[in-house]
């Protein structure tokens, strides 16, 4: 990497939405906040061509979760052009899942208050596991499949301990 230019942190990730609405409710019960609403935004050209796309419409919203300019930001959208298409069809749990992993203080507690808040789990907490460093994970889905996986650590880990796991032969 050259001297006159560095990467500072992710700005955003984006997350696809069939229905806004059930979207954002969904991740404002999680704790996001809307920091920046689109969802009535006319996008211009040079979105599309940014894109490498024909046209781009859609609408959404910035959310932010944590304070500070570094904290986890999604930008929520439906595609209005072109529109989104479905997820594929078959069983869920025979598809490759979406995820973006959430670092939690308190998953159970978590688990607790957004459970009775509506939240679907896939299971319950799992934990702890000494080998690997973690603490405690779950996972729910958004509303379009989308696994959000809620993970603590054990206090001084930054993330798994995966050189304790079995390896495959090479």
């Amino acid at each position: 990497m050259a001297d006159d230019w560095g990467f500072e942190h992710v700005f955003h990730f984006t997350v696809n939405a069939t229905n806004f609405e059930r979207s954002i409710d969904f991740y404002t019960t999680l704790g996001f906040e809307i920091l920046r609403d689109n969802r009535d935004v006319v996008w211009p050209d040079y979105v599309a061509t940014q894109f490498g796309m024909d046209r781009a419409q859609g609408k959404g919203a910035l959310l932010g979760l944590g304070a500070g300019p570094e904290h986890v930001r999604i930008d929520l959208i439906e595609w209005l052009e072109p529109s989104l298409e479905p997820p594929s069809p078959g069983p869920i749990g025979e598809r490759v899942p979406r995820i973006i992993a959430i670092r939690t203080r308190g998953v159970r507690a978590a688990y607790a208050d957004l459970s009775a808040r509506g939240i679907e789990f896939l299971t319950e907490p799992r934990g702890p596991d000494e080998a690997t460093g973690l603490e405690a994970v779950v996972c729910c889905r958004d509303p379009d499949g989308l696994i959000v996986e809620l993970i603590e650590y054990m206090p001084g880990v930054l993330g798994s301990r995966i050189d304790s796991l079995e390896r495959r032969p090479s």
